[in-house]
């Protein structure tokens, strides 16, 4: 009877291994789905904001429309669920609506001062994939596989290639997307950490940038949404604050969710590579063989790093 039961219960255990093997499989696949959208909604985005800047809007008053509509929409979730202080602290709070928020985004603005925007694409996903991996490690104990370290170095060849960077070193514009990266890698590890939903997080981001960010705008910043024709302001609202803001960022936070914060940070690597392709259908950018070679290099380091396994070392007992 004894030999039975064991007989039994391993059986038991091998269904249940079976069955949370299909599930994790189904949670990946999600996961790449979601990032994928993501990915989609920012690269169009990015040719957006350069079909924006040849009207009268300038980049503050496309993060103000941004902001603006996303707290506008996503306030009754925070008036339903709060800002999650229990959960976050104040430290927590601050580095979740800095790492996708309007300082991220006014990071992003000031760099562009100094580099192009092309840059900026390739600079701001590329290292947040390594910085993510490496305070992950380093803060949250997960391990990641020999191949995803290899991805990460091949994203980063491919993010200083496809932005062109010579022997000069970096120039404040630079700098600028570096820090827009590590505040982006620091919401990695406090999304992962806190355990929220991907909608209250992406609500807390939205409103809290919405809150810190006009009063400044209207009191000190230019504002040239008196100048640009309605259809340009509807449609920056829309896309920046609908769809950028709000559906790229939750869908970001769900993919960070299934797949993890190194894996999940991964996938936006692959923004400049979607850009390309939307600018040389939509603006008439063709790439050159730089940039393909780049955007081999990138999408050959996604794969790696999101087929790699991330796991946290168990405790040993005693």
């Amino acid at each position: 009877m004894a030999g039975e039961t064991s007989v039994e219960e391993e059986s038991g255990k091998a269904a249940r291994s079976s069955w949370l093997a299909r599930l994790a499989g189904l949670g990946g696949r999600a996961g790449l789905a979601w990032g994928l959208i993501a990915v989609a909604i920012w690269s169009g985005s990015f040719v957006l904001t350069r079909l924006g800047m040849r009207t009268s809007l300038g980049a503050c008053d496309i993060t103000a429309l941004r902001f603006g509509f996303a707290g506008v929409l996503m306030l009754p979730v925070i008036r339903r669920e709060g800002l999650a202080l229990a959960r976050l602290g104040w430290a927590g709070l601050a580095v979740l609506i800095a790492g996708t928020g309007a300082p991220y985004v006014l990071l992003i603005a000031l760099g562009l001062r100094f580099a192009p925007a092309g840059q900026a694409a390739a600079l701001v996903p590329g290292p947040m994939c390594a910085m993510a991996a490496i305070l992950a490690a380093a803060l949250l104990h997960e391990r990641l596989a020999a191949r995803g370290w290899w991805g990460v170095a091949a994203i980063l060849a491919g993010s200083v290639l496809i932005a062109g960077l010579g022997p000069g070193g970096l120039d404040p514009g630079h700098a600028a997307f570096l820090a827009a990266a590590l505040l982006w890698a620091g919401y990695v590890l406090v999304l992962r950490r806190s355990g929220l939903t991907a909608l209250h997080a992406t609500a807390i981001v939205a409103v809290g940038s919405a809150v810190l960010y006009l009063p400044i705008y209207a009191a000190v910043l230019p504002v040239g949404l008196g100048q640009a024709p309605l259809a340009d302001i509807v449609l920056q609202a829309v896309y920046q604050g609908g769809l950028t803001t709000v559906l790229g960022l939750l869908a970001f936070n769900r993919a960070v969710a299934l797949l993890g914060p190194v894996a999940g940070a991964a996938l936006p690597a692959l923004v400049p590579v979607v850009t390309l392709v939307l600018a040389a259908l939509l603006l008439g950018e063709a790439p050159g063989l730089r940039d393909i070679a780049a955007a081999g290099l990138i999408g050959a380091g996604v794969a790696l790093v999101t087929s790699a396994r991330t796991a946290r070392p168990r405790k040993e007992t005693t």
